[in-house]
């Protein structure tokens, strides 16, 4: 029962660890928030997750249609296994106060990706279908249907299948991949509206620890205001450009 008194108990967990990074003594991560059905399965084992457990290398973490799971990582990275989700954690290696290599199999359903201290070099995201490199970034990712999908919030990343790659560099930018081709749609991308409905996490965070949700997300699902008659656009991020000081081409009115 998801009662006040365990969300607080959570949150201050969560707070806690991030405040003073704590090193977990007995594995990669901790389940600092969790709504049932959620397991971590291992290759001769199965566990049901409640708050507080410990998740490490190998384990693959499972979510029921209604589950979810909020990891938090020694380096402070946070991670959303959303409901109906299947996420492997593959490689975890300390370096210091980071890690070195830190790479998740995102096997099928909806995931949030907020980087920690880590270098950027160390993180390693791959799908069935694709590989993602992250710069400094919150980005939701949805898998399934041999297609890929990210959404980004704040930082960079690059998607790619093979050699084919988009980089996502502003905020609401969304990248697929389908097939052998990896497409990007900026905010003023009529086509986005299709894809966008594959992002079902901005809608339910509510429901997560304040750590793990990130700030204007819904912003980001809806289409863009439309700009005034005779506004210029600003081609990269397709949002109004600034206004700008106009020449006078009539004396008589200036």
């Amino acid at each position: 029962m998801d009662t006040a008194m365990n969300r607080f108990a959570a949150y201050f967990a969560v707070s806690s660890l991030c405040l003073t990074g704590t090193a977990l003594a007995a594995a990669e991560g901790t389940a600092v928030g969790v709504r049932p059905d959620a397991l971590a399965r291992a290759a001769s084992d199965e566990r049901v997750l409640f708050v507080g457990s410990d998740v490490s290398v190998g384990e693959t973490i499972v979510t029921g249609p209604r589950g979810n799971v909020q990891l938090l990582f020694d380096d402070q990275t946070r991670l959303v296994v959303g409901p109906g989700s299947t996420l492997e954690i593959e490689t975890y290696l300390l370096a210091g106060s980071g890690v070195d290599t830190f790479a998740v199999n995102a096997l099928a359903g909806t995931f949030r990706f907020i980087s920690g201290s880590s270098p950027k070099s160390a993180y390693s995201i791959n799908t069935p279908t694709a590989s993602i490199a992250v710069r400094g970034t919150e980005f939701d990712l949805t898998v399934g249907g041999g297609r890929s999908f990210v959404l980004l919030y704040e930082g960079a990343l690059t998607i790619c299948r093979s050699s084919n790659c988009v980089n996502l560099t502003n905020r609401c930018d969304i990248g697929t991949v389908a097939g052998s081709s990896a497409n990007l749609f900026s905010w003023r991308d009529d086509e986005r509206n299709r894809v966008v409905p594959n992002f079902p996490l901005s809608n339910i965070q509510s429901s997560f620890l304040p750590p793990f949700r990130v700030s204007g997300g819904q912003a980001c699902l809806v289409p863009p205001p439309q700009p005034a008659s005779g506004s210029l656009v600003d081609r990269s991020t397709g949002r109004p450009a600034p206004a700008q000081n106009q020449p006078c081409t009539d004396p008589q009115n200036c």
